[in-house]
């Protein structure tokens, strides 16, 4: 017989409260006592009302296993599921073909759900039923610190901050990281721009914006000035040597404009653990120390003939070296390439690489540490890294040096660690032709999406995306404060840029990120404001909580959607897809107004008993709004 789940507050509960959950237990053991264990206990909310509240195929699923009718086994499966100590369920019926329902007990289900709703507490992990993550290195945003940030990082950077944040709302263990390559080509464009054109920064001109219109001209003059082209050479080998005039005038260049990216990101609540910086990688011998490690296992070999020769590739699995599934790690001028040095990290980041960064704290920011290969540099005791799992936010462009740092990982024997080094992919942000006509850019072509392209300047900048919204919502809610007014606009932005899937390409266009009703985050905020009014309008009596005799249709949907919070968290941490979570909240949203437009007025109800239950009721949905906007990043305002 099962056990008896024990519902209440949360936190404190053996079993988190999630009705979906307890019943596919009850019918997964019913399967397994029938000889069945290998059917699926689907469960699924029931077609008509009159079948009660949730259902499972699973008898007619079982048919071909167990060799009887799927009535004939739903039966037997009610029989047995009625001697279940589940309280929670008032009767188990069957229907035709052979599908059994659960008819729930409102009386105990309904002040299980308003409970463990109106228990959400952000600072408390939310332990789901599901087990707790492996502790989980997040590395997202990875903006080249040459330009202003762009609407396609700001959607990296949502896409890995609710990621962590959902790891962290289920009880995960969670490190958040920036790589900043600061020894690549876009760097050095940059720094030959801003020190060989003399254009000069403009009054008010962020630095980061300063630069992105260097970056633009000098990618234009090289064209017609090679010996811009050896000046971007002559940086990029002062960079890799590092302990020169270039390297520091670079280093204090990069780091200027990270401070910017920081202060564009704060705008949209996003930040990070630690700032692990490209050329600390170079200059501490991480790259040397894995290079050791690969060629002692054969996983590099040096090429000495054909179009690889004089350089260091990792073979194709036939062992070839020449065709396209080989990988130079070492090109004939001695330079590592990207792959090599993402693979140095990636073994740093689970402990295998044997060696650590030096730290300090990054000024202004608090609790923001950094890496340093600057001994005189130290001033943070930390640690970071030894990670039992990887994820790695970066678009699905680089899909292939991706896999080739989980190849590495494998042929050093390290298969563990390759099988949880997690590329979390996803397509990149284009422009709708409309936000491109805003742009200047010629559509009359007919397309259907046009490419962002920082390198010639057709991009949106996250900034100037912000300050667009936040325009857009001072327009239509007049009488809101400042502060409510740009946590609405970035809430507008991050929901607009996290609710489509990570396959989706998003054809960017300012009037669908900024609108303010339907699928947007504006909905979901000004959701919890309602729920906000509406209680301060009603007061608590202070009365017990009774639940009426029979529950209207939309309190009935509306308690359905709180039990599903649990389920959805965990389906998005599973998943890794804040999409998941988007898409559960605008549902919750939703069902909130349908229950506001078919319910009378709730300070004009007679019926105390009904009254309070229906304040409950809005209580508990506003405490699970505001926990689901909090874990997506989206501030939860009471008013605008």
């Amino acid at each position: 017989m099962l056990a008896r789940p024990r519902f209440g507050g949360v936190g404190t509960l053996a079993h988190p409260m999630n009705t979906r959950v307890d019943i596919t237990a009850a019918i997964a053991q019913i399967l397994a006592e029938l000889g069945a264990s290998e059917i699926d206990p689907a469960v699924e909310a029931s077609a008509k009302p009159e079948f009660g509240d949730w259902s499972t195929p699973a008898a007619l699923r079982a048919a071909r296993v167990l060799r009887k009718p799927p009535i004939a086994i739903a039966n037997e499966m009610c029989s047995l599921l009625a001697e279940t100590d589940l309280d929670v369920v008032a009767k188990w019926t069957v229907s035709p073909p052979g599908y059994v329902n659960a008819h729930l007990a409102d009386p105990v289900w309904v002040p299980a759900v308003i409970a463990a709703a109106l228990a959400l507490d952000p600072a408390i992990p939310l332990h789901t039923g599901a087990r707790t993550p492996l502790r989980t290195l997040v590395e997202h945003t990875n903006t080249n610190p040459n330009k202003a940030a762009h609407i396609g990082h700001l959607r990296n950077a949502c896409i890995g901050d609710s990621v962590a944040r959902i790891l962290r709302r289920i009880g995960g263990d969670v490190e958040v990281q920036n790589y900043i390559d600061d020894t690549g080509v876009q760097v050095a464009d940059v720094t030959v721009g801003v020190r060989e054109l003399g254009m000069a920064q403009q009054d008010g001109e962020p630095f980061d914006q300063y630069c992105s219109r260097v970056y633009v001209e000098v990618c234009r003059r090289y064209e017609d000035s090679p010996e811009l082209l050896e000046k971007r050479r002559a940086v990029l080998h002062a960079l890799e040597a590092g302990d020169n005039e270039m390297a520091t005038f670079v280093k204090r260049l990069t780091s200027r404009i990270v401070d910017c990216h920081l202060a564009t990101m704060a705008r949209f609540d996003i930040g990070y653990d630690l700032l692990a910086w490209e050329s600390d990688i170079l200059h501490l011998g991480f790259w040397q120390r894995a290079f050791e490690q690969l060629s002692a296992a054969g996983a590099i070999v040096s090429v000495t003939a054909g179009k690889h020769a004089g350089c260091w590739v990792m073979p194709a699995d036939s062992g070839d070296v020449e065709g396209d599934e080989a990988k130079v790690f070492i090109k004939s001028d001695g330079v590592a390439t990207y792959t090599a040095k993402d693979t140095a990290y990636q073994l740093w980041k689970f402990g295998l690489l044997g060696k650590d960064f030096r730290y300090r704290t990054w000024p202004g920011v608090e609790g923001l540490t950094t890496t340093t290969s600057n001994d005189g540099d130290v001033d943070a005791d930390a640690r970071f890294g030894g990670a039992r799992q990887v994820v790695n936010v970066i678009d699905s462009r680089q899909a292939y040096p991706q896999g080739i740092v989980k190849r590495a990982l494998a042929r050093l024997g390290h298969a563990e660690a390759a099988k949880r080094s997690i590329h979390l992919a996803y397509e990149v942000v284009a422009l709708s032709p409309g936000a491109a006509r805003e742009l200047g850019i010629d559509t009359s072509n007919g397309g259907e999406k046009y490419a962002l392209s920082g390198r010639t300047g057709i991009e949106v900048r996250a900034d100037e995306l912000l300050d667009r919204a936040i325009e857009h919502v001072r327009a239509k809610a007049a009488t809101a404060d400042d502060a409510t007014v740009r946590c609405v606009a970035a809430g507008a932005v991050r929901y607009y840029l996290q609710r489509f899937t990570l396959t989706q390409i998003i054809a960017f266009d300012f009037d669908e990120a900024l609108r303010t009703n339907g699928d947007s985050g504006v909905y979901l905020q000004y959701a919890h404001a309602r729920a906000a009014g509406i209680l301060r309008k009603v007061a608590d009596d202070g009365g017990a909580l009774s639940v009426p005799q029979s529950l209207e249709p939309v309190e009935r949907a509306l308690l359905h959607c709180l039990d599903a919070y649990r389920y959805a968290l965990t389906d998005a941490a599973a998943q890794l897809a804040p999409s998941v979570l988007c898409n559960y909240t605008f549902t919750l949203a939703a069902t909130l107004s349908d229950f506001y437009e078919h319910t009378p007025a709730m300070v004009r109800e007679q019926d105390a008993t009904v009254r309070r239950f229906r304040r409950h009721l809005v209580a508990a949905t506003k405490a699970t709004l505001a926990d689901a906007l909090h874990t997506l990043g989206i501030a939860a305002p009471d008013a605008f």
